[in-house]
């Protein structure tokens, strides 16, 4: 009874007040504005297709792949050809169906895949020697790309892509150190084309291998309903707390954003539950959406799957993704830990109640309908820590979900499931692949003019050797490349360009690469175009701007971790010495409790802004890793509290009256 009871009570909640998700996400996000109703026919196509790319990739990731370049050619094929199908070329297309342009484009994405299919070993064979064939398809190849680039993810990329394309024919008619020779029209095409860089380069290479499978994974968990049960558990935890509802959104999101891949996603789904609770409790419905978007972006580096963006670094690196998964613990704990306490503050300053018993779950009832789901979870760490690829790991997981979602009819995953998953997996590929085919190009273009060292360079320069300025500008690239991008196109071009820059500073290349993921995660809540922000907006019915730097304030934390990573390889436990890696994570962790209690002006009673200061001192003292500025973090922090304790009586007497008043 207490199950039905609970469930009707958040049903009710969740109905009155939630906009629909997916109508937020159109309206927010250029990736998210498919052909949602086609006909029957155009839909049973799709079907058939998104059946036929998920199963390719399943068993290619089991039992071997083809060549590299045809792959590759294979994944981009059904990307574009699906591209054609969901994605309409202008506001007047036809929304039921292709239109007479999508078919034409879809004839020749088929004839691109054959083409290169039944060319590519006479290419081989040729050692490399060009055809006419060969730079018309290759052209043609090109222009589908940036084509699919306007249509899937939007302006931003390819005005970027294309800059980048003028500078490699016209490099000559560059200013100062910007000019190079230039290149042909004709080699320009054969780089893009015909070698393993471009479109067939490192970049969809990942998204043909890890990120596809690990969207499947993802697909199949959230199907077997483990969202649900990391829903429900969250609530059990933090419901009962003040201000229960938000508490309920930091950890919820946390879990499910690290299958997600997409903050934007990730806000809309977990946003449908935790967003009206949080406004039925108290919150302002700025706040609400603020922090569903602050806490679902940082799924992105959420271990152990972190969104699987860890997986393009363990390619840029070369090292085991475990590696990385285990790198991101610490600055995962920091990240939420500064989010949750800053949202606690908030409850207690506006003297927030926690949910009532109507409203919780019945956890018990959750975990004995959903809690074998999180054995396939316990089983992918396994695998990864057993040394087994993350291919490996990944198929076996899939399997292992679909079996043990037969356990009980609740999770169960049969023919109609498999085919939502296998339509649900590709259409999440597209913008993705779309965007891992573009930021293709520029990587190539950086590589074959030298821009990236030419960049280096001059930023080592602008920065007058101080390593300090040289991470503030490599934050502004990758949070500017960031704006409107998925996750891990963002990181894939702002790591060619900025991870060079840090190098030459003297950065190892693990941190390095460590804070431009960061950035290139967080610029989702970062004004003015904060993507996954405007969809919390969205959802909470607010204002994007005023929720937009609500969000931005609560990942503050985040904005500031990275930086210490560089001085403080310890964050990311590089360090021979356990006693170090504690230490400078548990002085973090006290500096990002300062840092909420600055940034929200609370403890206790409303703190004055001179106040507030001291304990942002504290805050980056305590982050800051040596031991003097942890000795003087503690005196700021200690002398904080006691302000704070010396004039609690007042500021309590002031605001009882307030209250009275009011």
């Amino acid at each position: 009874m207490k199950d039905e009871k609970g469930k009707e009570g958040l049903d009710k909640v969740v109905l009155d007040a939630t906009p629909d998700g997916e109508a937020i996400m159109r309206e927010r996000d250029t990736q998210s504005r498919y052909r949602n109703k086609l006909s029957p026919f155009w839909k049973n196509l799709v079907v058939v297709i998104s059946i036929a790319f998920v199963s390719y990739h399943m068993i290619t990731s089991r039992f071997g792949m083809p060549d590299m370049v045809k792959h590759r050619a294979i994944h981009v094929a059904f990307i574009l050809g699906l591209v054609w199908l969901y994605f309409p070329a202008t506001k007047k297309s036809p929304r039921t169906r292709p239109s007479v342009v999508d078919l034409g484009l879809f004839a020749a994405t088929l004839v691109m895949i054959l083409y290169t299919w039944f060319t590519r070993d006479l290419f081989l064979k040729r050692a490399g020697v060009a055809v006419t064939s060969d730079y018309i398809i290759g052209a043609m190849t090109i222009l589908l790309a940036l084509e699919a680039c306007r249509r899937a993810v939007g302006k931003g990329l390819l005005i970027l892509v294309i800059v980048f394309l003028i500078y490699a024919l016209f490099g000559p008619y560059f200013p100062g150190v910007l000019a190079h020779k230039g290149h042909s029209v004709q080699r320009l095409i054969y780089q893009m084309y015909l070698t393993g860089e471009g479109i067939f380069g490192m970049p969809i290479g990942v998204s043909a291998t890890y990120l596809i499978i690990f969207i499947i994974l993802g697909s199949m968990l959230e199907k077997s309903g483990l969202g649900k049960l990391f829903n429900d558990i969250a609530m059990s935890f933090g419901g009962r707390l003040t201000g229960g509802p938000a508490k309920v959104a930091v950890v919820a999101s946390a879990l499910v954003g690290m299958i997600q891949g997409s903050a934007a996603t990730n806000v809309a789904t977990s946003g449908a539950f935790t967003i009206p609770l949080m406004k039925k409790v108290g919150y302002k419905p700025y706040f609400a959406g603020a922090i569903e978007a602050a806490a679902s972006t940082g799924g992105q580096f959420m271990p152990p799957i972190m969104g699987s963006v860890a997986f393009i670094m363990a390619e840029f690196l070369g090292v085991p993704y475990l590696s990385i998964a285990a790198a991101a613990i610490v600055p995962a704990v920091l990240y939420f830990g500064s989010v949750f306490i800053q949202i606690d503050l908030r409850a207690r300053k506006l003297k927030l109640r926690a949910l009532s018993k109507e409203e919780m779950p019945d956890v018990k009832q959750t975990i004995l309908r959903y809690g074998q789901m999180m054995l396939p979870v316990i089983l992918l760490v396994y695998l990864l820590i057993e040394g087994r690829t993350p291919l490996y790991a990944a198929f076996f997981t899939v399997l292992a979900t679909w079996i043990l979602s037969w356990v009980r009819k609740e999770t169960r995953i049969g023919p109609k499931e498999l085919k939502d998953v296998a339509v649900n997996s590709s259409r999440n590929i597209l913008s993705i692949g779309v965007a891992m085919a573009n930021a293709g190009f520029v990587v190539a273009i950086l590589s074959i003019t030298g821009l990236g060292v030419i960049l280096a360079d001059n930023i080592v320069k602008l920065s007058g050797g101080h390593l300090f300025i040289a991470l503030v500008l490599s934050m502004l690239v990758s949070i500017v490349l960031g704006m409107g991008l998925p996750t891990s196109a963002c990181y894939v071009i702002a790591a060619s360009i900025t991870v060079p820059i840090l190098r030459a500073m003297n950065v190892p290349a693990f941190q390095a690469h460590f804070f431009v993921l960061y950035f290139s995660v967080i610029s989702t809540v970062t004004p003015p175009v904060a993507l996954s922000a405007y969809v919390g907006a969205g959802m909470a019915n607010a204002d994007p701007n005023k929720v937009g730097w609500a969000a931005f304030r609560l990942a503050l934390a985040g904005f500031i971790i990275p930086f210490f990573f560089v001085y403080s390889p310890e964050m990311l436990l590089i360090s021979d010495s356990a006693w170090l890696i504690v230490w400078s994570s548990v002085t973090a962790f006290i500096g990002i409790g300062f840092l909420a209690v600055a940034v929200e002006g609370y403890l206790i009673h409303t703190l004055r802004i001179w106040t507030r200061a001291i304990f942002l001192v504290a805050a980056i003292m305590m982050i800051t890793p040596s031991l003097s500025t942890d000795l003087i973090g503690i005196t700021a922090g200690a002398l904080g509290i006691l302000i704070i304790y010396l004039t609690r009586r007042k500021y309590i007497a002031k605001e009882g009256a307030t209250l009275a008043v009011h």
